[in-house]
């Protein structure tokens, strides 16, 4: 099964379906990156820390698995020399309306993070919004975001948390029923029968990953870690039981 084909037909869906991800920033949060106050996050419902942000003005920036008009024209608006990388063309086309709305420029690449199209060391910062868990091979994305990064810079991303896929996802908006063991995978967790349905509905396939693989293996490939947060999933039943259902990293390549 060819993962990065499917996902990427279930997000040109999740467009169509008004996913929280595919909506296209309002003017006023466009505005406010010109004012130098941009509000990016990689999270469900928490901003980046300003801090985190500051450094990424005038610098060349890969947002990576960043489609759906919101991270690529704040940071646009905001003075960074943007390049976005998505295996959606929805979603990259939601980015190509956003850029247009707003009169910015950036750059639009269809492809996978897996095997990014850029020579070593081509960018000053890499930002990743919450997708590492439609990718199966964690290393793998570690290692391009390392290769492409230039020494010192910063890799922001955010990542669920492993706990939350101990769930029965058909109940989880209603009632939390714990049924699978971890580290969870689509392809493996599922019978065959369950996985066709699930891709035949247009559903995305999915990995919980590990903390261990999260932390040490970005560690392994020459990141330190400098700094992190914690985030809600703006779910009820899931928040009165998880409360970092989320997980932010800011990196820096050594």
């Amino acid at each position: 099964m060819d993962v990065t084909k499917v996902n990427s037909l279930a997000w040109d869906g999740e467009v169509k379906n008004n996913n929280w991800w595919t909506l296209i920033v309002d003017e006023e949060k466009i505005q406010e990156a010109r004012n130098g106050k941009p509000e990016i996050w990689v999270t469900p419902t928490s901003n980046v820390p300003l801090s985190w942000v500051e450094p990424l003005k005038g610098k060349k920036v890969l947002n990576a698995c960043g489609g759906g008009g919101q991270q690529t024209p704040i940071l646009s608006a905001y003075g960074s020399f943007v390049t976005v990388v998505d295996i959606s063309k929805k979603q990259l086309e939601q980015d190509r309306i956003a850029l247009d709305r707003y009169s910015l420029e950036a750059e639009l690449i269809e492809g996978s993070v897996l095997s990014l199209p850029f020579p070593d060391e081509s960018f000053d910062h890499v930002l990743n919004p919450c997708s590492l868990n439609f990718i199966e091979d964690l290393n793998g994305v570690y290692k391009e975001f390392h290769r492409v990064l230039k020494k010192g810079g910063s890799l922001i991303f955010g990542i669920s948390n492993p706990i939350l896929y101990i769930f029965d996802d058909k109940k989880i908006e209603k009632k939390l029923k714990v049924k699978y063991t971890l580290p969870f995978s689509d392809t493996t967790s599922l019978s065959e029968k369950e996985l066709k349905k699930r891709i035949s509905k247009g559903d995305t396939v999915e990995f919980s990953h590990t903390l261990s693989s999260i932390i040490s293996g970005l560690l392994s490939k020459g990141f330190i870690i400098d700094g992190f947060f914690a985030d809600s999933s703006d779910s009820e039943p899931v928040d009165s039981f998880v409360s970092d259902s989320y997980l932010a990293f800011k990196a820096i390549k050594q």
